[in-house]
């Protein structure tokens, strides 16, 4: 008699924990045999629908299994998410709760539409505001796709990447990635599946391609973020450790994922091409107010249930007839923009932005790192340590990212005016290399990790070079001091 607890479709009774697959088992009701999911070819996501599982055996005599009856009526179905202290709370698990705070906001975006844009542009607009290039011509920006833009599809892309690639996928409603972690192949299976028969909603959006073959490499960033991306210029291709891998994402979201507010990574900037379907950005200035609004919402306890535009802070004002005066401050200036299949969006450096998804999406994007922004950047690497961001969610390799910057634009002196465009926010560019890594020199002498971040074969003992850069920033000063005095004159 065979054991009920042992799959019989495995081959010897083979027990996939001990492969590298994730276990779901199934029950069949009528005979009581367990079953491997992975064995009945049943996707995980469809566990769910069962009301009475049914085995080919016990079908010919129970008839087939049962599944849970579609109501045709819409409703909600509720998840019980427990919180700090044992506190619960009944939430939509069809979306985000947030989600109607986000569709309520009303605002006119405050954006810069162009049908192209160039290093030159950026440099002399600052580009203080995010860019939108509707149905971007390819051409015209510089960018090229493997496919055409209606052939890039999630089984392309498990393809093109393999369908055993692990892929992190984010709970929406929690904003958790789900564990046990997936293969693309299930999320591909997931993602296919019809939107009245997914369980839960899920997104994901930390697939970097840059190395796939055909998806990611025959893909071309557009030429402006080429030439601004900053790892691309000051990486040293001698150093024991690769180049942080960012600059390709694919994402793939299905009808109303949402993405809790949020600032990309060490400030980096942000490009989105969007292939399929439809995203909508509701994004935030990134104001001295407004970060610092930021980073006590993220400091709150129960942050998840705060909706940002609405979270305040009480600051002092000064005194007044011996009182002192307070006001109540929330976020400033927040608008929202949609984009559609065929744009192609520039997020600036810094820019707070929480995205719903209206229809299902595949999106190609990317961050990266740029001279002109050094100061937002190393603001917000300031606001990740003081909320506590986790390493695995920083820029990877950010503070050896900033030495070299800081090494290569020394030894080739004459380009960071250029490159900045002004010779004031190249005095400031050195003024904020003096300032953190002159922080992260003196933290090297105690932790090692820190140590580490030091590129030494290429800027030599970091006290001397910190020297070099506050002597190159004085004669900077002084020598473009004089030319603005003889112009006056």
């Amino acid at each position: 008699m065979r054991s009920t607890d042992i799959c019989p479709i495995c081959v010897g009774g083979e027990d996939p924990q001990e492969s590298s697959q994730s276990v779901t088992w199934i029950q069949c009701s009528p005979c009581k045999q367990w079953f491997h999911a992975l064995c009945l070819k049943i996707p995980e996501y469809e566990i769910g629908r069962f009301v009475s599982y049914h085995c080919a055996e016990c079908t010919k005599q129970h008839g087939p299994s049962v599944l849970k009856r579609e109501s045709k009526r819409a409703r909600i179905s509720i998840d019980y998410v427990a919180l700090n202290e044992g506190e619960t709370i009944a939430i939509n698990r069809s979306s985000h709760f947030q989600l109607p705070n986000f569709l309520q906001f009303q605002s006119q975006p405050d954006i810069d539409i162009r049908e192209e844009i160039s290093k030159q542009d950026v440099l002399s607009t600052r580009m203080n505001k995010p860019v939108l290039i509707p149905k971007a011509n390819l051409e015209l920006v510089g960018m090229k796709l493997p496919l055409e833009r209606s052939e890039i599809t999630v089984d392309y892309i498990a393809k093109c990447c393999g369908d055993d690639t692990p892929v992190e996928v984010m709970d929406v409603v929690s904003q958790q990635g789900v564990s046990p972690s997936w293969k693309l192949k299930q999320w591909r299976d997931y993602f296919n599946t019809e939107e009245a028969h997914r369980d839960r909603i899920r997104n994901v959006i930390s697939l970097e391609i840059s190395k796939v073959d055909e998806l990611g490499t025959a893909f071309t960033r557009p030429q402006v973020v080429r030439d601004l991306d900053l790892v691309d210029k000051v990486w040293d291709p001698n150093d024991d450790q690769e180049r942080s891998k960012v600059t390709k994402y694919c994402l793939m979201s299905v009808k109303n994922c949402f993405t809790d507010f949020h600032i990309d990574f060490g400030g980096t900037s942000v490009y989105y091409a969007v292939l399929k379907g439809c995203k909508t950005f509701l994004m935030f200035p990134p104001t001295d107010e407004n970060l610092e609004l930021y980073t006590s919402w993220c400091l709150e306890p129960k942050q998840n249930f705060i909706w940002y535009p609405d979270h305040t802070i009480v600051k002092s004002s000064g005194e007044k007839i011996g009182k002192k005066k307070t006001q109540k401050i929330s976020p400033r200036g927040g608008f929202k923009v949609t984009l559609q299949p065929g744009d192609l969006f520039l997020i600036p450096s810094g820019w707070i932005h929480s995205v719903h998804t209206p229809q299902d999406s595949i999106v190609i994007g990317g961050n990266y790192l740029t001279l002109k922004d050094m100061k937002m950047q190393l603001k917000i690497y300031d606001v990740e340590r003081k909320t506590k961001v986790p390493t695995k969610f920083r820029f990877p390799m950010f503070n050896k990212v900033i030495w070299q910057s800081a090494a290569y634009y020394y030894n080739h002196q004459s380009q960071l005016i250029e490159d900045c465009g002004d010779w004031a926010v190249a005095v400031e560019v050195i003024d904020e290399w003096i300032r953190h890594l002159s922080d992260h020199c003196e933290l090297s002498k105690t932790n090692q990790a820190a140590r580490k971040g030091i590129p030494e074969s290429t800027v030599g003992k970091p006290s001397e070079f910190l020297n070099s850069l506050r002597e190159w920033k004085r004669v900077i000063h002084a020598k473009e001091t004089r030319k603005e005095e003889k112009k006056e004159h």
